[in-house]
């Protein structure tokens, strides 16, 4: 991992105040973010922590829908009852889509901010669009039946 500052936000605007950098990254979890940095795909110069905002409520809103906050883990909101009658599906599919010790720690918003969960994207032997922008697709002429549920562009197979 390469060096970064890193700061604990005590406000919202402040928190957004200086993710506003280029270089800068929220972090909660760390799920995602964290494995990047240790593979050196990112290298963010900040961390902003949010982990103290009170971002971390399931809300009703006036629709009659639900508003989950950002710092949610996954586990709370799988196991939310109104998410579970009301959004059966995405109880299933949160449940289905991580251990639970990575449940327990993930958070709504880092799924928001998640990146592509293509091999050729973690390989950095391999050419990536996604990873840096118009260096090719190692996908697109390799295994890459399993990167896209709905379609593939000429950049990008995941």
């Amino acid at each position: 991992m390469k060096p970064f500052r890193y700061e604990r936000a005590s406000e919202i605007a402040s928190a957004c105040a200086s993710a506003a950098e280029p270089t800068a990254k929220f972090i909660a979890g760390g799920t995602n973010l964290v494995d990047l940095m240790k593979l050196q795909i990112e290298a963010p110069v900040q961390l902003v922590d949010i982990t103290r905002l009170p971002l971390n409520r399931i809300e009703e809103t006036a629709e009659g829908g639900l508003r989950i906050g950002t710092l949610v883990t996954n586990s709370a909101a799988a196991v939310e009852m109104r998410v579970r009658r009301r959004y059966p599906l995405l109880a299933q599919a949160i449940l289905a889509g991580a251990s639970t010790q990575l449940r327990n720690k993930a958070t709504t918003g880092g799924n928001l901010l998640q990146r592509t969960r293509c091999p050729y994207f973690y390989d950095m032997t391999k050419s990536c669009n996604k990873r840096v922008p118009g260096s090719g697709c190692a996908a697109l002429e390799g295994l890459n039946r399993m990167n896209a549920v709905l379609d593939v562009s000429d950049h990008c197979s995941a």
